[in-house]
């Protein structure tokens, strides 16, 4: 079935057209096209998020990668070291290919299990000197799971006793405000910096903003140019962005709510197991061989027209099989009865192949 005729429950590709299609209705064609992250509407983006999290200042990237190696990089340089804690199945880590060892000299402390995210305890034997410490949320490798609140007021408390940058990797930060029923601002305000991405949650073409106080944000721009980062325009990834906060970010919470019917629902089916949902994102495992299973996947978008996930992956089990179920802005457009009959008829077409 062609792309433009499936229905998808979680974020998926636009064509050109569709893009060009959502440019064209935006409100701000008739204001200044940026230049080298300057003009009137990257002044807007980074003014507005700054005060949606509460922060000083924001600085506009076209990466979300050049954004926290910058993050990580100004921090080490302010405190005179190159040492910072992570979680093994962070972005920064899992997803970047060491980015933040082989362009920006740091050195990581890898901290926590593979299944969720480390806690303070976690801390209390690292006894060298540490510049910076990251905390995803949520920590989608192990499968959107956020870290307790008071987990995240103790790991404050350990940065701030040992004068360490406590830096967020937010990149789903939009869609964790329903779990932890505070405000963008009220989760921001542990963190010394914050990173949100805009085209996840929010739906831009690209791009993502860095923020914190305006001495860090002023620092932090001759690494952006130094990496990389100063590119001659970014305006579709702009104003799609301002769009996106304007029209999109509202709608997230119903998202989050919306996942957890869909994960009630998926329940029902005998055979699937499913985790209970903190975001708009959460785990599906089902016994099988992974190619056979995909093929199945495969079969039943292109005949029921739905995209449910994206594919399944492996687990430490080779016969357990994994997929991420996400919900996004169409979600709507699929019903709770057509995701049953997807799954009903992914398992009995499992069970068929073992017979």
């Amino acid at each position: 079935m062609e792309n433009n005729k499936i229905r998808f429950l979680g974020m998926h590709k636009k064509s050109h057209e569709q893009w060009l299609d959502t440019l064209s209705q935006s409100n701000y064609l008739d204001e200044d096209v940026d230049n080298y992250n300057q003009g009137p509407l990257i002044e807007k983006l980074q003014n507005k998020v700054a005060r949606l999290l509460g922060k000083e200042d924001a600085l506009f990237f076209h990466k979300g990668t050049i954004a926290q190696l910058t993050a990580l990089k100004v921090a080490a340089e302010k405190s005179n070291c190159h040492t910072t804690i992570l979680h093994p199945k962070s972005h920064i880590v899992f997803d970047e290919q060491d980015a933040y060892k082989h362009v920006t000299g740091l050195n990581g402390i890898l901290v926590g299990s593979p299944d969720k995210p480390f806690v303070h305890e976690d801390l209390i034997n690292i006894n060298e000197k540490v510049g910076s410490l990251v905390v995803e949320l949520p920590l989608r490798r192990s499968g959107f799971i956020l870290t307790d609140w008071d987990d995240l007021i103790h790991i404050k408390k350990w940065c701030q006793d040992h004068n360490c940058h406590f830096h967020m990797d937010g990149a789903r930060l939009w869609e964790s405000t329903y779990f932890y029923k505070r405000s963008l601002s009220e989760i921001s305000e542990l963190f010394d910096s914050v990173y949100v991405s805009l085209y996840k949650g929010i739906g831009a073409i690209g791009g993502s903003l860095l923020a914190g106080d305006k001495d860090f944000i002023e620092k932090c721009k001759v690494w952006r140019s130094r990496l990389g980062g100063d590119a001659w325009t970014q305006f579709p990834s702009v104003i799609t962005a301002l769009d996106g906060l304007t029209n999109t970010l509202p709608e997230i919470d119903s998202w989050v709510k919306r996942a957890h019917e869909v994960a009630n629902e998926i329940s029902k089916i005998d055979g699937i197991k499913v985790n209970r949902p903190q975001t708009n994102g959460f785990l599906i495992y089902l016994e099988g061989d992974l190619d056979e299973l995909n093929s199945i996947a495969d079969s039943l978008t292109d005949t029921l027209g739905i995209s449910l996930f994206n594919s399944f992956f492996k687990t430490k089990n080779p016969n357990m099989q994994a997929a991420e179920v996400q919900i996004g802005k169409d979600s709507n457009l699929i019903s709770n009865s057509e995701i049953n009959t997807y799954f009903s008829k992914l398992v009995n077409g499992k069970n068929s192949l073992l017979k």
